[in-house]
């Protein structure tokens, strides 16, 4: 895998709902992927060569396709999986990347969690190819759906 990209946030959230929150379909489907889209499929089998698969829609009923394998599943303290990209999207025009990988690292904070996701990509081409796309962007306006539905939960707890 050649080098990547990585992202670090604190989240309001204890470590157990922290890891909730990125292994329970219920939960990621609320706060996956791109602004403004939805998540009509999000099935999630997290052990060590469980497959998951997330499709995201967007506002104007395009549909991608997310899949992949878990590779490690070590609770509440790491997660790595492999990202395979759909053939049929229509941005690659014929040239699909090839998989990669994601390492998502929990670390406790007091009652914060701290999320580190790393990305890791088959080629330096590749890495280019998504960070054109605005990869880094998606992920940080999920990052931000994330916080939201902790500031979320957090207020109904409060009531």
């Amino acid at each position: 895998m050649s080098p990547g990209f990585t992202l670090s946030r604190s989240f309001g959230a204890p470590l157990a709902l922290a890891w909730q929150l990125w292994t329970e379909p219920a939960y990621v489907s609320l706060w996956w992927g791109l602004k403004g889209c939805t998540i009509p499929v999000c099935e999630l089998d997290v052990r060590p060569g469980g497959r998951w698969r997330i499709d995201m829609r967007t506002p104007g009923g395009t549909i991608y396709h997310n899949q992949g394998q878990y590779l490690v599943v070590e609770p509440q303290r790491r997660l790595v999986y492999s990202d395979v990209a759909d053939p049929e999207t229509a941005e690659w025009e014929g040239k699909v990347p090839a998989e990669r990988e994601n390492e998502v690292r929990f670390e406790p904070e007091g009652e914060r969690t701290r999320v580190t996701l790393s990305i890791s990509f088959a080629t330096s081409e590749d890495r280019e190819r998504f960070l054109g796309f605005g990869i880094h962007r998606g992920i940080e306006q999920s990052l931000d759906k994330l916080d939201a539905l902790i500031a979320s939960l957090a207020a109904k707890t409060s009531d």
